[in-house]
């Protein structure tokens, strides 16, 4: 989760620091802290939103954020929270700081404790060696990306194709004109029954 949306890696940038998949044991998240945090004061005002409106909701949500002394996230975001916890259902800010915020204070239901357990089990199954390819295999320079060059016809057939191609269409023009008017003209004649009245 983000609360910064100039955040994002432009194409071309550099890669990111952070592995957005999780996959990578040695990669940091530098909000990793706050993230927790979050997750903390969420934990804490759900089981207490029971029978509360969500403004109540949100409003005890910026409290227990000041109480820690963190940041409030954008007032969509916060939104978001609110009405989950208005529902019952404790909002996941991502689930790595949920599972290490559930290690400091356990996750106010069942459900959510439960679902954080597996992700628990999943961290420690270790991948056979050789599954993912090697760090260095990753970044893909960007013409690469993009396919880079592509071969072409020389510029002389090309152009006898575009010719060929529009003299084809022209011609079936033609054609269609010529049998709309045929058929205009069969239609407008006077039949024998019709000559007879």
């Amino acid at each position: 989760m983000s609360s910064n949306p100039g955040s994002t890696n432009q194409a071309g940038g550099e890669p990111l620091d952070v592995d957005p998949t999780g996959q990578d044991p040695a990669a940091v998240d530098p909000g990793e802290d706050w993230k927790m945090q979050l997750q903390l004061a969420i934990f804490d005002v759900a089981p207490n939103a029971e029978g509360k409106n969500e403004d109540e909701i949100r409003d005890m949500l910026l409290a227990e954020f000041r109480r820690r002394g963190i940041e409030s996230p954008p007032g969509t975001w916060l939104d978001s929270v609110a009405s989950s916890a208005f529902y019952g259902e404790p909002y996941i800010v991502d689930l790595p700081a949920a599972v290490a915020a559930d290690a400091v204070e356990p996750a106010p239901t069942e459900d959510v404790r439960e679902r954080l357990a597996s992700r628990r089990e999943l961290q420690q199954e270790k991948l056979p060696a050789g599954i993912l390819p090697a760090p260095s295999e990753w970044n893909i320079p960007a013409n690469e990306v993009t396919g880079g060059s592509t071969p072409s016809l020389p510029l002389k057939s090309r152009a006898g194709s575009n010719r060929a191609t529009v003299l084809a269409l022209a011609a079936a023009g033609l054609a269609a004109a010529v049998l709309a008017v045929v058929a205009a003209r069969v239609s407008r004649r006077p039949t024998s029954d019709s000559r007879r009245s």
